[in-house]
């Protein structure tokens, strides 16, 4: 498969016009200028390495808590119209006899090979290891402080398929962060009311990522700063960004963006199943939602309950908030810096030679246009 007249996003290089070869799915060669034979014409629009969402509970009907196989399935394949080539599967918080049950039936959908939509790379587990004072749109009866032993069952019936944990690390004293990590697993702080000084001993321990900046935790304040001003201050800390518009203000985006730069920053979506149906009332987990147009809310309280933006919707977003970004730039926080986190860099998450041809084309307003996994194009705008 030839891709030509391209703009090729590379991770430290922008070639203006250039031609991609892909073999069995395969980058194997990068070249600029005019390639003359047939090919994919992408007609001089963007060519980018697919977009990776760390952070989705649903859409399109689907969650964690609703997917069947089937459901599972359907889900992989809808999100490619958002340009997604890759994601982590969010849960909520639930009881432990049905997180064994969804950490099953999901464990099915890993091993089913040969889907053909978005490779899913996981489970992102939000909850239950969570603070009561910042649970958001969790159950607040169902909430525990970090559990080894709870996360243990949770590992095994998901077949080792959980990737990152949301956790309050104030409510445990470490051990719970090192298991993570000696499991190869992605502790994530979030949804906690830890103090700045706090972070600091799981911080050394080796945390290193940061579930939806500003939501669900501890604040800026020139007090009491917490765990949004420790995530600014420290620089090699990767911080999850819902920039949909709804979550975070744009001029906070603005901040974020200045103090963390493009090496610091996720976009995801943090969706849930009511992302691409219609206006109305919806379930997170057990808790009733409404949905009104990108926005999702608790019925009972008007709390955020996850949200409904696509995450093209939120790249956008982010950009023209900022404004002046550079296309590689950008791809740090759509795919680079997620991969690298992930560990599966290697493999995928830039447009490089010998990694998978992975790719999202967009045109100069950064819709999509064509969504590319592993060589198929398993999306095409109409």
């Amino acid at each position: 498969m030839i891709i030509k007249n391209a703009k090729i996003v590379l991770e430290n290089k922008i070639i203006n016009n250039g031609w991609l070869e892909i073999e069995d799915g395969i980058i194997k060669k990068i070249n600029e200028g005019s390639y003359d034979a047939d090919g994919l014409d992408l007609k001089g629009n963007w060519l980018l390495p697919g977009f990776i969402d760390c952070h989705v509970h649903g859409g399109y009907g689907v969650d964690f808590e609703t997917g069947t196989l089937e459901g599972f399935e359907t889900f992989s394949r809808k999100v490619v119209q958002e340009g997604i080539t890759s994601y982590v599967q969010g849960s909520v918080t639930n009881s432990l006899d049905n997180n064994l049950n969804y950490m099953k039936q999901f464990s099915l959908f890993m091993n089913k090979k040969n889907i053909s939509g978005a490779k899913c790379l996981g489970i992102h587990l939000e909850g239950p290891f969570i603070s009561p004072e910042k649970k958001g749109a969790h159950e607040l009866s169902l909430l525990e402080p970090p559990n080894i032993s709870t996360l243990k069952l949770l590992i095994d019936a998901s077949n080792n398929n959980i990737k990152i944990v949301t956790y309050a690390p104030d409510l445990q004293d470490g051990n719970f962060t090192k298991y993570l990590l000696d499991n190869n697993i992605i502790p994530s702080a979030g949804h906690t009311n830890i103090s700045f000084s706090e972070c600091e001993k799981d911080y050394k321990i080796g945390f290193r990522h940061i579930t939806h900046l500003f939501n669900g935790m501890s604040g800026v304040s020139q007090y009491e700063p917490g765990l949004a001003s420790f995530s600014l201050y420290k620089d090699d800390i990767l911080c999850e960004v819902i920039s949909d518009g709804i979550h975070i203000n744009p001029d906070t985006l603005k901040l974020i963006y200045k103090i963390k730069g493009p090496e610091g920053i996720c976009i995801i979506t943090d969706a849930m199943n009511a992302k691409g149906l219609n206006d109305g009332e919806y379930k997170l987990g057990n808790l009733e939602v409404i949905k009104k147009g990108m926005k999702v809310s608790l019925k009972d309280s008007g709390v955020l309950a996850g949200a409904g933006a696509t995450y093209d919707h939120n790249v956008r977003t982010f950009f023209n908030s900022i404004g002046n970004i550079k296309m590689n730039e950008l791809i740090k926080m759509t795919s680079i810096n997620i991969s690298k986190q992930l560990n599966i860099f290697d493999k995928t998450g830039s447009i490089d030679i010998n990694k998978k041809a992975d790719l999202v084309v967009l045109d100069d307003q950064l819709n999509i246009l064509k969504t590319i996994v592993e060589g198929r194009i398993l999306y095409e705008s109409k």
